[in-house]
């Protein structure tokens, strides 16, 4: 990851730094590990989430209208968490619906409550959408009326989301 630091550092407004460094960490990197014990692939799932987080976290930051990086999550999302082709995909698919499930909490999520918290415990979970996953609920709440109901737990409604997020920026 120190690698991939340096060099979207060296090249911050370059898009294809980001695509690469961010494939070779989820998709390269991820899979020269093993399982730790029958199912168990957490470090597997460290570099798919470093990747996810270096394109989501950074690569948007410096080029935040990019459509490329846009694109990318949104397949990182469907096909590297979403599909099976990846032995660790239901590990994947565990661990991010545990993350999600702490801001969208049960089986509908109340997105009027991540536009406009009122609550603490409203308040803290837009802050984790906001701040840690870097998602608006406000287009969420846009994204689910347009092609949903989407289940917000699942890697596929992320990988709507971000294909919807960067068709916006295509616009611009």
């Amino acid at each position: 990851q120190q690698l991939a630091d340096w060099i979207t550092k060296l090249e911050p407004h370059y898009t294809q730094v980001w695509l690469v460094q961010g494939w070779n960490m989820a998709y390269n990197i991820s899979v020269k590990f093993k399982e730790t014990a029958p199912g168990e692939f957490p470090d597997r799932w460290r570099w798919v989430r470093g990747g996810i987080r270096l394109l989501r976290d950074d690569g948007l930051r410096f080029n935040p209208h990019d459509v490329l990086i846009h694109r990318e999550l949104a397949w990182f999302f469907q096909h590297k968490m979403g599909q099976n082709l990846d032995d660790a995909n239901m590990y994947y698919k565990h661990h991010w619906a545990m993350e999600m499930s702490r801001v969208f909490g049960g089986e509908k999520p109340d997105f009027d409550a991540l536009i406009n918290p009122k609550t603490e415990e409203d308040r803290q979970r837009t802050q984790v959408l906001t701040n840690d996953f870097k998602m608006d609920p406000a287009f969420i709440k846009h994204v689910n009326e347009r092609y949903g109901p989407l289940e917000w737990r699942l890697p596929e409604a992320h990988a709507i989301y971000w294909a919807a997020k960067g068709l916006e920026m295509a616009k611009q």
